[in-house]
């Protein structure tokens, strides 16, 4: 997680992730929202793709050629996990051109769009309550993980020492 934290993470772009994950409903949301919801949605990300990437441990990535416009500030980098005896895993990042250089903005797995993935939940959430229901929900998701993370009879303490609506039981360990 470390390695995660210090090697990986600064090269994303949470801040747009963000955006585009919560896309026309982030333009509703106060700078303080947007705030929350970028500090909760890497939080989720973090504690969810921490454990995926781990298991990718001395693999090989191939990252394959580019192709397109040189001068493009939005370009998508293809890769393929090559596992032993098993069918490559297709990893390809939609990196953006920032003042600080080159930042991932997307991850899409087997095709699959973590961004895109999102955005539907979080429409549906935005949808069914408001923005603020949204960020309690990552919050609750977060806490749901770092829970999750401790083991079984600690866990049982620690949640049942939680009040009706408090978010902070696992935050102070």
């Amino acid at each position: 997680r470390e390695v995660i934290e210090t090697k990986l993470l600064p090269n994303f772009d949470f801040e747009k992730m963000t955006a585009l994950a919560m896309g026309r409903n982030w333009r509703q949301a106060s700078p303080e929202q947007q705030k929350q919801l970028i500090d909760q949605f890497r939080a989720l990300l973090v504690r969810t793709y921490s454990g995926a990437l781990s298991q990718y441990r001395d693999q090989v990535m191939d990252f394959k050629p580019m192709r397109g416009d040189p001068n493009a500030t939005d370009v998508m980098v293809r890769s393929e996990v090559i596992r032993p005896g098993q069918v490559p895993v297709q990893i390809d990042y939609g990196m953006t051109k920032t003042a600080s250089g080159w930042k991932i903005s997307d991850v899409v797995v087997g095709g699959i769009s973590l961004v895109t993935n999102y955005r539907d939940e979080f429409n549906e959430q935005i949808k069914n309550g408001d923005i603020d229901g949204l960020i309690k929900k990552l919050s609750a998701k977060n806490l749901g993980l770092k829970c999750q993370s401790k083991p079984a009879a600690r866990r049982a303490r620690l949640q049942s020492t939680a009040t009706p609506g408090s978010l902070t039981c696992c935050w102070l360990l």
